[in-house]
């Protein structure tokens, strides 16, 4: 039989071996006693063989091949019979007299399915028996040794442990570099944060010296928070934080925070050093000189803030679109830094769509004609206090001129008069609401409570009678032009000190006892004028934190109030807050609680007004309604009215005592919303609902005695477009200066 032992067997290509010396291997044992001879025989053929395989090299194909099913078999491992099943194939192969091939296992899916590979020459020696050799057994008389799959080649071992090495390698070097990247990231980390807080104060004093005018610091301070910023931005972008970003999860929120600093630097290069060059040179001291505004300053500033917004604008789309970060910490860091961001666009936007209007409305493009009208808030009227006194202030090009102030209802100094009938464009609605007065009586204007109409009809009246052109209405009551003298500083009116103490109780209540009625308009008219003058030639001398708190105090509380005739320079008004227009945008609520006194007298001083919301129910709609209650006190005791004269108390004929004080009240409904279910504790000579330019009122005239309240209760229903909470806007009152609640 022919030995089916590959590993003995030559291959095709391989050369003829040469002649064996000695006995020939025979198929079976001997019977002679050639046994020694035949183990030796047999071991010079095996070491020709080993010989003639150690001098053979494996073609680079074959290396290929064994590579191959290396590999294959190291991801599926064959089944137990695969190597037996090879083998047997080869040795049906010998036993048919066919060529022999040498076949190498490959893992397939199926089990004990033998792949063909390209013949290789088994370096490997044969395994000897432990029994005798039989038939077909091999030469040593044993049974046929396994295949090369049965044993892991040397190559195998050998290449397993240089991958095993490259691997180690690669690990270590990541372990190193994430090492020296994690100490780099480290040591960057706590060089960052020891800069915020110095930063986060670097900012303060940025803000207090713009609000001083420190034209130095602002530029010092702005170039300094810009550097730091720099700084932290460079840092961020070195090795290790860019190769942190490549972390999965953490990655994501490494770049996110990369992304905002990198933005804040470039809103320090290229809008906050812009601005803050041309902010260095804005104060009052720049700004008002003599009584002129400096109107080319002013244009200077708004031609940067137009430069610097697309920036702004930018940088706060860019955060805004950031990711949500995965770590708590970072997300409300980043949270806070997209609030940061959309204020300062926000506030850069709105600049932007006034300063572009200031120039012109302080007469660069010609002389603006302004009224100038002070409000007397112990006669109360829905937009805060009688008109008693107006005067025309006119602006060219910065300066500021003011003439002489006349009284309002009184012909006597050429004051306003009264019409027959109503007339100046009064609608029906307007008359049913708020009576005849509002198209009669130039000083009854004011009982419609959108401050625009109001005054935009007060004007036509004065125009009617004065001539003349006029471009917008400046209205302040007594308490804001205390807010002013208090910062300004106070005036001496014909030997009267009208001051930051005491000038709202002197025009709204002492005055009253120190002149006669014959000479009280007229003092209240030299008041206006000699403050007035002050406060334009001090501001130059006030910082602009004191002109801005007393702005801020003022506005809201419906103190200070403009319209202008032109629209475009109305929404300028609009956008500061000082137009007291009724709100008509539904998805910001507002309820308005107007009252204006028809007692005819100057009993206001007494009267306090508060509304307060006692609850709120969502509805399915998507509407609110909240439950409101509004009260009026009359504050006035009889023992005080015994000693006031009738010019304080009133001449209404309807007055039950001398304490009585009579108002007309309007709740007004936010725009879209209802008023519903009122009650009234209190005198009332009936109220009802109404609409006013689309909206709903509650319109009332009540009566309140000296020590009384009277209280309204009643819902208020938003529009379903509402988004924001319903706020609340009341006639400003005196009760402030008069101490009462």
């Amino acid at each position: 039989m022919r030995n089916t032992d590959l590993t003995n067997e030559p291959l095709a290509s391989d050369p003829a071996p040469a002649p064996r010396r000695g006995n020939h291997f025979s198929s079976g044992p001997s019977s002679n006693g050639g046994d020694a001879a035949s183990a030796r025989g047999a071991a010079r053929a095996a070491g020709a063989s080993s010989a003639a395989t150690r001098q053979r090299t494996v073609a680079p194909d074959e290396t290929a091949a064994y590579t191959s099913a290396y590999f294959a078999s190291a991801q599926q491992a064959p089944t137990a019979n695969a190597g037996r099943t090879t083998h047997a194939a080869g040795a049906s192969a010998s036993a048919t007299g066919a060529q022999p091939t040498t076949a190498r296992h490959t893992a397939q899916p199926q089990a004990a399915q033998p792949v063909a590979a390209t013949p290789v020459r088994a370096t490997q020696a044969p395994r000897i028996a432990s029994g005798s050799g039989g038939n077909g057994g091999n030469g040593y008389g044993g049974a046929p040794h396994s295949s090369y799959y049965d044993q892991q080649p040397p190559r195998k071992r050998g290449r397993g442990k240089l991958i095993a090495g490259i691997v180690g390698a690669v690990l270590a070097v990541i372990v190193v570099v994430g090492g020296v990247c994690g100490f780099f990231m480290l040591r960057d980390y706590q060089e960052i944060n020891a800069q915020v807080p110095n930063l986060m104060e670097e900012a303060g004093s940025l803000k207090d010296a713009v609000m001083a005018g420190d034209g130095e610091t602002v530029r010092n301070t702005a170039a300094e928070i810009a550097g730091q910023v720099s700084d932290i931005h460079n840092r961020l972008e070195g090795i290790p934080w860019k190769l942190a970003s490549f972390v999965p999860v953490v990655g994501s929120d490494v770049n996110t925070v990369r992304t905002v600093v990198a933005e804040a630097d470039r809103l320090c290069q290229y809008a906050l050093i812009p601005a803050c060059d041309s902010l260095g040179d804005l104060n009052l001291s720049n700004l008002m000189t003599d009584g002129a505004i400096n109107v080319g300053l002013l244009q200077s500033l708004a031609d940067t803030l137009q430069s610097v917004a697309p920036v702004v604008e930018q940088s706060a789309e860019t955060i805004a679109d950031l990711p949500e970060p995965n770590i708590g910490k970072v997300r409300e860091v980043v949270t806070k830094v997209q609030g940061v961001f959309e204020k300062a666009n926000s506030a850069v936007t709105a600049i932007n769509e006034i300063a572009p209007y200031l120039p012109q409305m302080l007469g660069a493009d010609g002389v603006r004609h302004y009224l100038l009208v002070a409000q007397n808030n112990v006669e109360l009227r829905s937009t805060g206090g009688f008109p008693g006194s107006v005067g025309v202030m006119s602006v060219s090009n910065g300066a500021i001129s003011l003439g002489d102030f006349v009284s309002v209802g009184t012909t006597a100094d050429g004051g306003l008069h009264w019409y027959d009938q109503a007339g100046f464009g009064v609608t029906s609605e307007e008359i049913a609401i708020f009576g005849d007065r509002v198209g009669k009586i130039p000083a009854d204007t004011p009982f419609i409570y959108d401050f625009p109409r109001a005054y935009s009809l007060f004007t036509q009246m004065y125009l009617d009678q004065k001539g003349g052109s006029i471009d917008g209405v400046i209205a302040i009551d007594p308490v804001f032009l205390q807010y002013m003298l208090q910062i300004t500083g106070g005036v001496d009116v014909n030997g009267v000190a009208v001051n930051g103490d005491n000038a709202a109780s002197l025009l709204m209540h002492d005055a009253y006892n120190l002149f006669d009625t014959d000479t009280q308009d007229a003092f209240f008219s030299a008041v206006a004028g000699a403050a007035f003058n002050n406060m334009m030639s001090n501001l130059g001398n006030v910082s602009l934190t004191d002109l801005l708190g007393v702005l801020e105090r003022g506005i809201p509380e419906g103190r200070f109030r403009v319209w202008m005739a032109n629209e475009d320079e109305e929404k300028v008004i609009e956008k500061l807050g000082m137009s007291g227009a009724v709100e008509t945008d539904p998805t910001t609520p507002q309820l308005g609680f107007y009252v204006a006194d028809d007692t005819a007298s100057k009993i206001s001083w007494y009267i306090s007004l508060n509304t307060t919301i006692n609850s709120s129910t969502k509805n399915a709609d998507g509407s609110t309604t909240y439950n409101v209650t509004s009260t009026i006190t009359n504050n006035l005791t009889p023992a005080e009215a015994a000693n006031q004269d009738q010019y304080i108390t009133g001449y209404s004929t309807m007055k039950r005592d001398v304490t009585d004080m009579l108002n007309r009240v309007y709740i007004a409904a936010p725009a879209g919303g209802t008023i519903s279910d009122v009650t009234v504790d209190g005198y009332s000579n009936g109220g009802g609902l109404a609409t006013y330019n689309g909206n709903q009122v509650y319109v009332d005239f009540v009566q309140t005695l000296g020590g009384a309240t009277t209280t309204f209760t009643y819902n208020v229903t938003t529009s379903p477009e509402a988004t924001e909470e319903l706020t609340i806007v009341q006639t400003p009152t005196a009760q402030g200066i008069a101490g009462w609640q």
